[in-house]
């Protein structure tokens, strides 16, 4: 049997054990480095706006960021990774809303609910512009329309990221305006979609006016059909919208990103997350981002108006999927 004083020491241990374990529950958050789970691969959109913020909120939370790109399956194999992990505010999601609250509606892998997450901030919104080759024979809508209307014409071909993705509702939407079928192949993201799509691999897509896509348009590398919004870009003042054509009235398309965290995450974490985040949404370096891509500023919301504005987002794309008959495969 353990003398009183080996009973002694060992229960002194286990004091001191507990109160370290307590000591390090209380510390601060965040105390180690946050992983950022980005639903694409490198280099585009979401990932271009994530890693231009990471400088600035680095050294608001004084801890690293780890970008970890798992692109896949519209962004649900990030989204159900995140949802795995323990909800303490450093295993986070950057992902397009549209493909967060579509994917469960369209891909039986995605096991979530939309409100198994809360939303920390938004990114900004991103018009979907329609791309095509620049040796393509047609361009603007018109001569696409009438290009696909010639008898014996060759099918074309349009790319998206997987079914229920903005990409791909609008390319639906397209082909039921314009009254023709097209063959559509899909791909892993947006960047993977601009380089098919420029190096003449696939003859159309909706991409977003984010990331470099300004860029590739201005340079000549990708053609600029039409742009899916209310009213022309400031920064392609040239580009009718789509609905200037009287068969595309109200054809429009946005994709806004925004990070992510999982429900069960403190309100006080998200919070901390939130308060860096509209820092950096309000600061202007993001506002010269913004500007010099095309993406148009969503204005800081709090907790309770992030929640409201998900939800309102989550009953619209749930209206598309009923439109479309779209099914979880």
């Amino acid at each position: 049997m353990k003398t009183l004083t080996r009973r002694l020491f060992d229960a002194a241990l286990v004091v001191v054990a507990l109160c370290g374990a307590a000591a390090a529950t209380a510390q601060p958050y965040p105390n180690k480095p946050i992983v950022i789970k980005v639903a694409y691969p490198p280099g585009f959109g979401v990932d271009t706006v994530l890693r231009a913020s990471a400088p600035m909120t680095q050294r608001a939370l004084g801890q690293t960021l780890v970008i970890d790109n798992m692109p896949g399956a519209s962004g649900s194999i990030a989204a159900m990774n995140v949802l795995n992990a323990a909800p303490d505010g450093y295993t986070l999601l950057a992902i397009t809303g549209p493909d967060l609250l579509m994917a469960p509606l369209t891909i039986a892998s995605a096991k979530y609910r939309f409100d198994g997450f809360k939303l920390i901030g938004p990114f900004g919104i991103a018009d979907m512009v329609l791309v095509t080759h620049p040796d393509r024979p047609f361009n603007n809508l018109s001569a696409l329309l009438e290009q696909m209307q010639k008898p014996g014409a060759k099918e074309l071909s349009i790319a998206h990221w997987g079914q229920g993705t903005a990409p791909h509702l609008a390319a639906a939407e397209f082909q039921a305006r314009a009254g023709i079928k097209l063959l559509e192949v899909p791909y892993k993201g947006a960047t993977p979609i601009a380089t098919a799509v420029g190096g003449g691999e696939v003859d159309l897509a909706f991409l977003p006016l984010a990331g470099p896509l300004l860029g590739m348009i201005q340079t000549g590398r990708l053609k600029a059909i039409g742009i899916a919004s209310a009213k022309r870009h400031s920064l392609l003042p040239d580009l009718a919208t789509l609905s200037e054509n009287a068969r595309f009235k109200k054809f429009e398309f946005g994709l806004w990103g925004g990070l992510f965290a999982p429900a069960r995450t403190p309100d006080a974490v998200v919070a901390r997350l939130g308060k860096v985040f509209q820092e950096w949404n309000d600061s202007p370096e993001y506002l010269a981002l913004a500007t010099a891509q095309g993406l148009r500023k969503l204005d800081s919301m709090t907790p309770q108006q992030a929640a409201a504005f998900l939800r309102a987002e989550n009953e619209k794309f749930n209206n598309i999927a009923k439109t479309l008959n779209l099914v979880a495969q």
